[in-house]
């Protein structure tokens, strides 16, 4: 299955001077592709607006089989919603650890078909703080040649510091070879801190200033948090 056949006609040509791959691979192929994909990361600012930012959700069935997946666009920085769309598909790739893009990938990429062009995706999960420096933000911020942010509520490392409490505070976080990778976030004063991550196309300083300020009201950044309402809301109603 070629992740061509999930994306708009104006994305393919884009694409193909990218990379191309099958999503139907074995766990062993699926590492490999990683670390090919890997090479194609930026972790600078690679745009000159964002002015439409599309928020992810996610949401798996209890035995797995199924996931429950939401794309919603907002206008930047005024946080309007401007589309959505939500379906529920099958998860052909079994959930593997380092390996989520495999189960979820062509799901999203279905959905951004049928979605006005966001200019930065908002993922939940990892980017480049990965095994194969491939998290799902920073994969299919490759693919799709668009920036992209990962943006999780569970701690991304261990030990990790914790910035000061009042909101906009920050610590940074490096990997073994000393570059920032990614970073601890208050997005809310007195509440618990959210983990940052590169994707593709932006640098984590830049990415820091984007989840806060689409943070106005909630811990999690209104993009992804109204995502995974829908989502989820989906995957009860079956």
């Amino acid at each position: 299955m070629s992740r061509a056949e999930f994306l708009p006609e104006m994305w393919v040509s884009l694409m193909k001077k990218i990379y191309q791959h099958s999503w139907d691979v074995s766990i062993e192929e699926a590492k490999k592709i990683q670390e090919e994909l890997s090479r194609f990361v930026m972790t600078k600012d690679e745009f000159k607006k964002i002015e439409k930012v599309s928020g992810v959700g996610v949401i798996f069935s209890k035995d797995e089989d199924k996931i429950s997946v939401t794309c919603v666009n907002f206008a930047f920085p005024q946080l309007r919603i401007l589309d959505q769309t939500v379906e529920r598909e099958s998860c052909d790739f079994p959930y593997t650890p380092g390996l989520f893009a495999f189960s979820v990938g062509p799901a999203i990429l279905s959905l951004l078909n049928k979605i006005e062009k966001p200019d930065l995706i908002i993922f939940p999960g990892r980017g480049i703080d990965h095994p194969r420096k491939l998290g799902l933000a920073s994969h299919l911020g490759v693919l799709l040649d668009l920036p992209t942010i990962a943006c999780s509520k569970r701690p991304l490392w261990k030990d990790h510091p914790e910035p000061p409490m009042e909101k906009g505070a920050h610590v940074f976080i490096e990997n073994k070879n000393g570059n920032l990778v990614g970073a601890v976030v208050r997005t809310k004063d007195k509440v618990k801190s959210v983990h940052v991550t590169i994707g593709h196309k932006i640098s984590i300083q830049t990415a820091v200033k984007i989840i806060l300020e689409c943070s106005a009201n909630y811990r999690i950044p209104e993009p992804l948090r109204y995502a995974h309402i829908l989502a989820k809301k989906m995957a009860e109603n079956r």
